[in-house]
């Protein structure tokens, strides 16, 4: 399972947004998307451009995915990230004492016995019978200490149509790209949208459950007359939606789409709304985009966080001297989470140390998994961990009575002086030594790279990086270890320039070849770190300029 996860990878994060001609500076909307995933080799995405008689389609496709997540048609553009739609429960069941029955009710019913087959290289085959439940499939025998099991609801096991992504190369408008959303049973995305025509707009792809009681949010009792379902999903209609919205512009960023109570339920598992705050606050001060600036837009690493941490941590008293340090610092920090910046990891240092001391006077058994800890070999984090910075910057403003045994005031300072003790220990006195990006850095895996004796021909890396979980470029790690390799980046980078498709440019974190002696291993690398990209030929002309070789395949 970790061999598997290692190639597969987990997790993620995603910024999109397009901008209205009225916000640029050519008179043309602008789309950007950058979506986060895990850091390793070769990239996660492909970049293609395939061109048919009847359509042609640019941009970039997830391998061994169908269809162009972020691209154009020459067109329409749109860009993804995760919806984050709860589309998945799980039920307590009692099985009868025939084995293959659950309690409904008062009584038991009885439930299909289907065989799976999995076959093992080199050993016999092993026979698994799956109790299929009027929920789902039962997932575990039993919970420890009791007699009862785990079923599984979730609109990914029932047979739907996967079309809707496929359409995308042939949408020329809003309401084609509304219509798309009606067949996607696959993960959700937002999916943002700009076309030629000056149109901009948001829709959530996705497919969520009518729960007949409850949020889902823990197992609830499979034989209740109420549990489960409804046989219908939310209409694709009433998923959130936005288009030409009168602020010029609509961004994404993993974040809630629509406040509690408006629109149907789709889940909680929303991650802080940090990312999205700043990207809008910058696009909304400006009415000049174009693509390089919003190429540095796509870089840049402002913990806004910060503006929600700072008059609280600023008030703490200052009678320690290693307190007194972190204060200064932290006073005269832009709050920028830059390589170069000694406050920077002051700042990421004080976010875990008061972080895991909030999570262990509440949870002091448990405080682990909401740091991060892995729940087992196939999710090696929660996204628990995503969401500490907004639970604390919450905690800090209201500082509720008898959370710790002395004042508030008195543990911030507390925090901030381990962080320096911590600090001045393992990187000595000289706080020039302590700047982030030589504490904290990123190296591009491949699987084969994991043995140390193939790394340096493999890996690439490592290098300094900025920035955290809360901002625009990505550079996220656990609270559980602050200053650890870097493993949640931007998989991709996309700035599309509707109508003027030369404009745009993509970069990926390594480059189109898996072959470490191909010169295409790792030539979007540089690209990549500055903030910059290539363009993807659209013309055929551009297509013969661009080439450097031809592979011509012909049938029969």
């Amino acid at each position: 399972m970790k061999a598997f996860t290692a190639v597969t990878g987990l997790g993620g994060g995603s910024n999109n947004w397009t901008v209205a001609a009225s916000r640029t500076a050519t008179g043309r909307p602008i789309l950007a998307n950058d979506p986060h995933l895990d850091s390793r080799l070769p990239p996660h995405w492909y970049l293609i451009q395939a061109r048919t008689p009847q359509w042609a389609i640019a941009g970039a496709t997830f391998l061994g995915g169908p269809g162009v997540q972020a691209g154009h048609n020459g067109h329409a553009a749109w860009g993804v990230t995760a919806g984050m739609i709860d589309n998945t429960d799980l039920f307590r069941e009692q099985i009868g004492p025939d084995g293959h029955s659950v309690r409904q009710g008062e009584g038991y019913v009885p439930c299909e016995v289907r065989e799976e087959v999995i076959a093992i290289k080199g050993e016999s085959s092993v026979t698994e019978r799956v109790l299929i439940t009027p929920r789902g499939p039962i997932l575990s025998p039993a919970l420890r200490g009791t007699s009862e099991a785990l079923s599984l609801r979730a609109v990914w096991l029932d047979p739907h149509p996967l079309d809707g992504l496929l359409h995308l190369h042939r949408v020329r408008s809003f309401e084609e790209f509304h219509k798309a959303a009606e067949h996607w049973p696959a993960a959700s995305w937002n999916m943002v949208y700009a076309d030629q025509t000056g149109t901009i707009g948001w829709q959530m792809f996705g497919q969520a459950p009518k729960r007949r009681q409850g949020w889902g949010m823990i197992p609830a009792p499979g034989w209740e007359p109420d549990a489960g379902w409804e046989p219908d999903l939310v209409p694709a209609g009433d998923l959130p939606h936005a288009v030409n919205p009168p602020e010029g512009f609509v961004a994404t960023a993993n974040n809630q789409p629509l406040p509690d109570g408006v629109g149907p339920f789709l889940g909680v598992d929303w991650l802080d709304g940090y990312r999205a705050a700043s990207i809008a606050r910058e696009l909304s001060a400006r009415a000049d985009w174009d693509v390089p600036r919003t190429l540095a837009l796509q870089m840049n690493q402002r913990a806004v966080a910060w503006d929600d941490l700072r008059d609280a941590v600023l008030s703490a008293p200052a009678g320690n001297p290693d307190a007194r340090q972190a204060l200064e610092m932290l006073r005269g920090w832009d709050g920028c989470v830059a390589v170069d910046s000694p406050a920077a990891t002051v700042y990421e240092l004080f976010l875990s140390e008061m972080e895991g001391r909030t999570a262990r006077a509440k949870a002091p058994r448990s405080f682990a998994y909401i740091l991060g800890e892995p729940l087992g070999p196939i999710t090696p984090y929660n996204f628990l961990c995503y969401r500490r910075t907004g639970h604390l910057a919450r905690l800090l403003r209201e500082q509720p009575a008898g959370w710790f045994s002395h004042l508030w005031p008195d543990e911030i300072a507390d925090a901030l002086a381990a962080v320096i003790r911590r600090l001045r220990t393992e990187q000595g006195g000289n706080p020039a030594s302590w700047a982030f990006g030589r504490l904290r850095t990123l190296t591009l895996h491949h699987p084969l790279g994991r043995k140390r004796w193939l790394a340096p021909f493999f890996n690439l890396g490592p290098i300094p990086f900025g920035g955290d979980a809360d901002t625009i470029n990505q550079g996220a790690v656990l609270p559980l270890d602050p200053l650890a390799a870097v493993d949640n980046i931007a998989s991709l980078r996309v700035v599309i320039d509707v109508g003027a498709w030369h404009n745009s440019r993509f970069s990926l974190p390594g480059g189109q070849s898996g072959n470490p002696l191909s010169p295409h291993y790792d030539d979007l690398f540089p690209l990549w770190q500055r903030g910059e990209g290539v363009p993807i030929a659209w013309t055929k002309q551009e297509i013969r300029q661009a080439a450097i070789q031809t592979q011509e395949l012909m049938p029969g």
